[in-house]
């Protein structure tokens, strides 16, 4: 097994094809060419239909990985949930063999192996660690990078496909940190979490205001909004008929009144999948059971679907994917717990939560297609199915048959009961879009006007 360290410049992969006989002096697998007269953003790369981009690993790879490439010593490997890459959290014994590493992680480290697409454009990797360290200066939480033992952020590997058939691939490899904490996935959702959540989401879009970073300008990806209509290339994977007709009604929807109106939304960086298992939060030890503030949020995983596009949208995700968690209460609920945290924070503009929950609808359409999609090609990986499996469907039903009148009110109804508690700013969203006084509060006109 080869290794070849990339450098933090523009550069890729050559895969060379020549005969092992010819090829004296040269490394007989792959090389690694830099880019030298490219310093325009790279050219958007998205998934097609029917192509297999997760990693195959063969057992012992990754503690062979961590040693050679990170000089870390692996006492025990757990395999992590992931969705197209591999995700591995180890814990290693001092001393470490790698000089760029001061002192060893107790909490351990997780080694990622990435998808073939993000392979193919590494600078997202070196964008995902500038985007980190953009929150980590404003107070919010992340994963530290450890760089290799040459000092580099990236490492490339190649691995040979588990049937002994096929082709060997190329994948980036990088390690970082691991975070203490729990994902809200395995602790009971409670109102005040979600307040919680959404005072956090509020502060990660406040402290991205000032971020750039010139990957961002040209990246793509499937799981884009901005991509939503490319869903229709998906969802023949959904054979119900009721959950197909629902999935065909979120999707033109949200194309024909979300995307028009994209010049008139925000625009902005957002993390792109703030979920429940990507949210790490902690319980207070001087607190008793169900007390409101038991769990404090205290970090935030996961920048693969990072993108400058529009905070309409990141809210619309964090709200989609909480109402699955909620089992002691409705999860219809869950949007106005969470906008009155947010709200604490910064405003939202009328139309924004008048789009909210059709946002909201179809992220819940785009977890559902797209998991049972890979589930299709990764029959293995169960993970795919988690949406389905927290009463995805169910909550999506309930969500798109609630008038949209009557789920404004609930929760403009939730925010008012945060505001007899403290100063926070409720409004419901207006069927007319007010142009010349965008701050306007909304008023309580009827929304049956408002087709979304």
């Amino acid at each position: 097994m080869r290794f070849i360290i990339g450098t933090e410049t523009n550069f890729f992969l050559s895969l060379l094809r020549e005969d092992p006989a010819t090829m004296s002096g040269k490394d007989q697998n792959y090389i690694i060419e830099k880019d030298e007269g490219k310093n325009s953003a790279p050219e958007a790369v998205i998934q097609q239909p029917g192509e297999v981009i997760v990693p195959e690993v063969a057992d012992g790879l990754v503690e062979k990985i961590a040693e050679e490439i990170y000089g870390l010593k692996v006492i025990t490997c757990k395999q992590l949930h992931g969705y197209d890459d591999k995700n591995y959290h180890i814990r290693v014994s001092p001393p470490s063999s790698n000089a760029h590493l001061l002192s060893i992680n107790p909490e351990g480290y997780v080694l990622k192996i990435v998808n073939t697409i993000d392979t193919k454009r590494p600078d997202i990797l070196y964008a995902q660690i500038e985007f980190m360290k953009h929150l980590q200066k404003r107070g919010i939480a992340t994963q530290e990078p450890v760089p290799t033992v040459k000092g580099e952020q990236v490492a490339f590997c190649q691995f040979p496909p588990l049937s002994g058939v096929g082709d060997v691939k190329t994948h980036a490899v990088f390690v970082r940190t691991f975070l203490p904490g729990q994902i809200p996935y395995d602790v009971t959702l409670t109102r005040d979490l979600c307040y919680k959540l959404g005072h956090f989401q509020a502060s990660v879009t406040k402290a991205l205001e000032d971020f750039s970073h010139s990957f961002y300008d040209t990246f793509d990806c499937l799981w884009s909004f901005n991509n939503i209509p490319k869903l229709k290339e998906f969802v023949h994977v959904i054979t119900d008929v009721r959950n197909r007709r629902l999935v065909d009604d979120v999707i033109d929807h949200f194309t024909t009144v979300v995307l028009p109106r994209r010049s008139e939304i925000r625009a902005g960086f957002i993390h792109g999948d703030l979920n429940d298992q990507n949210i790490l939060v902690e319980r207070k030890t001087d607190v008793m059971p169900n007390d409101p503030d038991e769990y404090v949020i205290c970090g935030v995983l996961d920048f693969t679907e990072v993108a400058c596009t529009h905070p309409l949208y990141d809210l619309g995700i964090l709200v989609a994917h909480f109402m699955l968690g909620a089992k002691t209460f409705d999860p219809l609920e869950v949007g106005g717990h969470i906008l009155a945290g947010y709200r604490s924070v910064l405003d939202l503009p009328e139309l924004e939560l008048s789009l909210l929950r059709v946002t909201v609808a179809v992220r819940l359409v785009q977890s559902l297609v797209l998991g049972a999609y890979n589930y299709s090609l990764y029959p293995d990986n169960e993970y795919l199915l988690t949406t389905a499996r927290q009463a995805g469907w169910h909550v999506l039903h309930a969500l798109w048959d609630t008038p949209a009148d009557g789920l404004y009110q609930m929760w403009a109804n939730i925010q008012e009961s945060y505001q007899r508690r403290s100063s926070v700013r409720t409004t419901k969203p207006n069927i007319n879009d007010d142009q010349e006084n965008p701050g306007k509060c909304m008023d309580s006109r009827s929304f049956k006007d408002l087709k979304i």
